[in-house]
């Protein structure tokens, strides 16, 4: 199954992790961390999450995975407890294959204006891939995110003199090439477009609110322990 990754979920975590595959459809992730994003202990208390995945066919796949805690500062008199729960469905036919996701986190103490209500924020992301050829493949992305209070994107000032957090849209189109299964080439471009008011982007010494831009990057992998293995077994 190929698990779907959106942008706003923690990058990296440190901790324990312990697996349960309770039937060869169902799969159970439970975490304790130090925090979110964070390999340092920075509190007196410690971080939770869940994973579930489950296949309902060969060609469906659902998951479910959220994180639980509160990174302040110990010194913080103020708690943050922020709770971050992820939705996502794959589904595959034939040359097609769809992925649709979405965040919805909330945060205590984190709104803007009185720093004593709860602080809200959305996201949503939805692809469409068609492999062409076993080697090439085209792709469409959208993706959209709301943080209000910025709670994950930061605070900034909008062009009225507002505090406010990213609220913007996306689009994405782009060419794939895998010269190796275990190595690609891609060619994107994107539309990024942010909310009336925010002007985020400078480029010659003017702000804009829109970015477009077109990228080419590649990547391969690397299984270096089923290398061993295989050097141990011979």
């Amino acid at each position: 199954m190929i698990y779907l990754q959106l942008y706003y979920e923690p990058v990296y975590e440190s901790g324990v992790r312990l697996n349960f595959d309770p039937t060869r459809k169902l799969e159970i992730n439970v975490f304790l961390l130090n925090g979110y994003n964070t390999f340092i202990e920075n509190n007196n208390t410690k971080s939770l999450g869940m994973g579930i995945t489950y296949a309902l066919s060969d060609k469906v796949g659902l998951g479910y995975t959220n994180y639980i805690g509160d990174d302040s500062k110990p010194s913080d008199t103020i708690k943050h407890l922020r709770i971050h729960q992820n939705l996502f469905l794959n589904y595959q036919v034939k040359k097609f294959k769809l992925q649709v996701g979405g965040d919805f986190c909330v945060q205590q103490n984190s709104d803007i204006q009185t720093q004593s209500k709860e602080a809200h924020m959305f996201s949503g992301l939805a692809t469409l891939k068609y492999q062409c050829t076993k080697k090439y493949a085209v792709y469409g992305r959208f993706e959209v995110f709301n943080d209000p209070d910025g709670i994950m994107s930061g605070v900034i000032t909008d062009y009225n003199g507002n505090l406010t957090g990213y609220k913007l849209t996306g689009y994405t189109l782009g060419m794939e090439f895998k010269p190796t299964p275990e190595s690609y080439i891609k060619l994107e471009g994107r539309d990024l477009q942010m909310q009336k008011d925010q002007y985020i982007f400078y480029d010659a010494g003017s702000a804009w609110n829109a970015r477009y831009e077109v990228m080419i990057n590649g990547g391969v992998t690397f299984d270096l322990l089923k290398n061993f293995v295989t050097r141990k077994n011979d």
